[in-house]
């Protein structure tokens, strides 16, 4: 997968990322309230969101390559490339018991983590919420780790999430310095246009497969 297909999935997601990171992003703690101030807790914010993203790139990226060298990262790339269509096409299906329970566990840790830390009002804290912030369960981030890791190797899989972390970055810096930018409704209007993206990629994602498959790429 082309790089630039991160940076285009973050920044055309990034209206999603409004409604879900919103709530954090605008309350990101601080008693100065000056634009600079605002702007620097908003870039530490999203530095650490980025930050999280690429290790995450980086450690599915390690996977990605192990699938390579067993000959089954074409199919890998095909399941994924289905799932990511599905999932985008049935937002609301449900996980099964225990994995929605460990999730509700593993969202409540990050949650409690962000809160602790909204008490201490540094910049530094700042930058540890933003960090803790890219590790809360996220549609679209699934759909670019997806990717990341169908990737040629863990380097090039850290990159491609940095550069969707980066893709998202105009829109929540704006929101940080001028919180009623963007309506409500138009949100909710350009929000479509994500699940498209995502279809997209997840398309790209089974033409991948099948080319690797059909091209002679498969190396079992």
């Amino acid at each position: 997968m082309e790089l630039w297909t991160g940076f285009t999935l973050g920044l055309l997601g990034s209206l999603h990322c409004i409604g879900m990171c919103g709530p954090i992003a605008l309350s990101i703690p601080g008693d100065d309230h000056s634009p600079t101030a605002m702007f620097t807790r908003g870039l530490l914010y999203n530095t650490g969101r980025i930050f999280t993203y690429a290790f995450l790139g980086f450690g599915l990226g390690i996977l990605g390559m192990g699938a390579a060298v067993a000959g089954y990262q074409n199919v890998l790339s095909i399941i994924l490339g289905i799932l990511i269509v599905f999932f985008a096409i049935f937002p609301n299906i449900k996980l099964p018991g225990k994995l929605r329970d460990t999730y509700a566990k593993f969202q409540s840790l990050i949650s409690s983590g962000i809160s602790t830390l909204f008490k201490e009002r540094s910049l530094s804290s700042s930058f540890l919420i933003g960090l803790l912030n890219g590790f809360l369960p996220c549609g679209l981030v699934v759909t670019a780790l997806a990717v990341a890791l169908v990737t040629d190797t863990a380097l090039h899989s850290s990159i491609y999430m940095a550069l969707f972390g980066l893709g998202t970055l105009p829109v929540m810096l704006l929101m940080n310095m001028a919180p009623g930018f963007i309506s409500p409704k138009l949100r909710s209007r350009l929000r479509p246009f994500t699940t498209y993206f995502a279809i997209v990629i997840g398309l790209l994602l089974i033409w991948r497969g099948v080319m690797m498959t059909g091209g002679g790429m498969h190396h079992g």
